[in-house]
């Protein structure tokens, strides 16, 4: 089994230290945390309760959410490392003693005040802009209006007005105003959907021109200034220079700040450590001098959670009791995946699959090697797995990669022998035909379908064989028989028939495979019916189980995939170098050069891209479901950040 052996770990420790225990449980990243207000034991809670309501964890929150504010802020005006920049310089490693010290010996206070009087003025100065450009909008638009609209309401003997109307009645308007005696009509805008006018019309007459405006619907000029439309608009472009100056200032001062993002960066770290930490006392038992702390670890990881225990509180300062998980809570452990180098980049495909359960097997060791040797018959040119090869390999070993693309690349640099190999045995480099070819991609396209089918028969039989084991050891006799050994068997006849009517035709091997057939058809019908109370209905399931033979066919012809994808990209590859030789020799080796990397690359990606897909499928449709029904969870827990940094772990010098 590739799963961890996982603890129920009970500690004890005094009120006094509790933040440094969970401290040395967070700096362990290994332990998963149980809230304990569910206990079994309902009688501990006349002793212990639940701290519901941490003190710290709200003015954690709100630094927190202040960091994180000023952190954004930052980003938003400052240039960002570029991605080759990022890849090398990786992940800094620090321990949880040295992020603290980091961020004792900071100034993260006075940064964020800095940081957010800055953004609240350039949010003051963006505003005042928006107001400049609107202002300055409605003074173009009356700029030939060389007097300030407002002074006509000081006059006495005579009314005026200023105000627009649409542009389709600037005729009609015009003759209706020049019909009242002694007006006077002067145009100071005349645009697309609007014309203005300045009016003047004797007091006594101003009631007749009322109904002109109003037969017009004129809108008057609401003018909130005091010098006129010119005056108004030198100031206010004026002032816009000076926002804008002051704007560029507040931006040249901002980017002033780019050591301060690693600052920022720390901090959110620290603080969201320390909310998690006020999370995890509400998972824990308070008494009036103890609290009870429980969760799940692995077994291996005890030493390393004492060892810290050890350093943050004391030897003679807590208890920690390592409790065997009883068969009945198995369905609740969390599980830990546990296999060897070569093995651990393919747990991956596994975990986007399901977890086991803790009772379970790991599939991973089991599926790794078809999924290695199906990706490279799918992908198979010695020319594209080398390039595979020198991309995965040199972008390990050049960049600082974080984790998951870590394991992402070495899954990949694993799967580039397989796809070497299979290119060296189709004997194709890019598409063009080695001197040395086992197989070839045209001519033994049906000694590749039956080599394809050959792989998932054995792939199959194997899957049988571990469920059949697997539910052996459950204790479930029948279900192994019914479900995996018979089944094996079945096929193990079919196979030998197969194999015996095509090369040898010998009458032993032959009655050899009938027996074995038969004698395991007839097993399943009455295994089913000894394993069912009313015989009859187990008479017809067992019958039942025999139908499902049709599911195998279909498994079957599934593994032929491996040939179609195989020969296809191949084919591509053939039909992209037909296209560059066509090319006279001049061109075939400046545009030809380039569309052959051009045409290549994408076929490599397409090739890569369906090998991994299909491999995938082929492992979760037709193995997995032969002897895996996954449904169990991977460990949760009580852990740092590890956003911006990884954390260093002291334990594992």
């Amino acid at each position: 089994m590739a799963i961890a052996k996982m603890k129920q770990m009970t500690l004890l420790a005094e009120q006094g230290n509790k933040d440094s225990v969970l401290k040395a449980v967070q700096e362990l990243q290994k332990l998963e945390l149980v809230e304990l207000s569910t206990l079994e034991e309902p009688e501990l809670l006349d002793y212990y309760s639940t701290d519901t309501a941490p003190k710290k964890r709200a003015v954690y929150e709100e630094k927190l959410k202040e960091i994180q504010g000023a952190l954004l802020f930052l980003n938003q005006h400052i240039a960002k490392p570029g991605m080759i920049e990022k890849l090398k310089k990786g992940r800094e490693e620090y321990t949880l003693e040295e992020l603290e010290k980091h961020i004792a010996d900071s100034n993260l206070d006075q940064t964020i005040v800095e940081l957010e009087k800055t953004e609240k003025r350039l949010v003051e100065l963006d505003q005042m802009k928006k107001n400049l450009t609107e202002k300055e909008e409605f003074l173009r638009k009356w700029q030939n209006m060389n007097f300030n609209p407002n002074d006509l309401k000081s006059f006495h003997l005579m009314s005026g007005t200023v105000g627009s109307i649409a542009s389709g009645n600037v005729e009609d308007f015009e003759e209706a105003v020049e019909a009242v005696e002694n007006s006077y009509l002067k145009k100071i805008f005349h645009y697309k959907d609007e014309a203005s006018y300045l009016i003047l019309v004797p007091s006594n007459l101003e009631s007749l021109m009322e109904e002109v405006f109003e037969q017009f619907q004129l809108s008057r000029i609401v003018y909130p200034y005091k010098m006129a439309p010119q005056d108004e608009l030198k100031t206010a472009l004026k002032e816009m220079k000076n926002v804008q100056k002051e704007e560029k200032e507040s931006k040249d001062t901002i980017k002033t700040f780019k050591e301060k993002a690693r600052e920022l960066q720390l901090g959110e770290e620290y603080y969201y450590n320390l909310v998690e930490r006020e999370i995890g006392k509400t998972l824990l038992l308070n008494g009036n001098d103890l609290f009870i702390l429980n969760g799940w670890l692995e077994e291996e990881r005890i030493p390393e959670l004492n060892s810290l225990l050890d350093e943050h509180v004391g030897k003679e300062s807590y208890v920690v009791i390592a409790d065997e998980i009883k068969f009945r809570d198995y369905a609740k452990v969390p599980v830990v995946l546990k296999n060897n180098k070569l093995v651990k980049p393919f747990e991956s495909i596994t975990e986007m699959y399901s977890m086991p359960k803790y009772d379970d097997v790991d599939p991973t060791p089991f599926m790794m090697p078809f999924y290695f040797v199906f990706f490279g018959m799918m992908s198979a040119d010695l020319g594209y797995g080398i390039l595979l090869w020198v991309v995965t390999l040199a972008t390990s070993k050049l960049f600082k990669l974080d984790k998951s693309m870590k394991i992402f690349m070495q899954l990949f640099h694993y799967l580039s022998y397989s796809v070497i190999v299979w290119g060296v045995v189709y004997g194709s480099f890019f598409g063009y035909t080695l001197p040395f070819q086992l197989l070839s991609i045209t001519n033994d396209v049906i000694t590749i379908l039956i080599l394809s089918v050959v792989f998932g028969f054995i792939q199959l039989i194997y899957g049988l064989i571990l469920n059949g084991g697997i539910k052996w050891r459950k204790q479930q006799r029948a279900a192994s028989y019914i479900d995996g050994t018979a089944w094996a068997l079945i096929l193990l006849g079919v196979g030998l028939l197969v194999i015996n009517m095509a090369l040898w035709n010998n009458e032993l091997i032959q009655t050899i495979s009938y027996v074995v057939i038969i004698a395991n058809v007839i097993g399943i019908i009455l295994m089913t019916m000894l394993a069912s109370d009313n015989k009859a209905a187990g008479f017809g399931l067992g019958l039942y189980n025999i139908y499902g033979a049709t599911n195998y066919i279909g498994d079957i012809v599934s593994y032929t995939r491996l040939m179609a994808l195989g020969v296809s990209g191949g084919s591509i590859a053939v039909a992209f170098n037909s296209i560059v030789d066509i090319f006279p020799t001049g061109l075939k080796f400046t545009i030809g050069a380039l569309l052959f990397i051009v045409l290549h690359a994408l076929n490599i990606f397409l090739t890569y891209l369906s090998a991994y897909i299909h491999t995938i499928r082929l492992q979760y449709v037709e193995f997995f479901g032969k002897f895996y029904e996954g449904g169990g969870r991977a460990l949760s827990p009580f852990k740092t950040f590890e956003k911006h940094i990884y954390l260093k772990n002291r334990t594992n010098k």
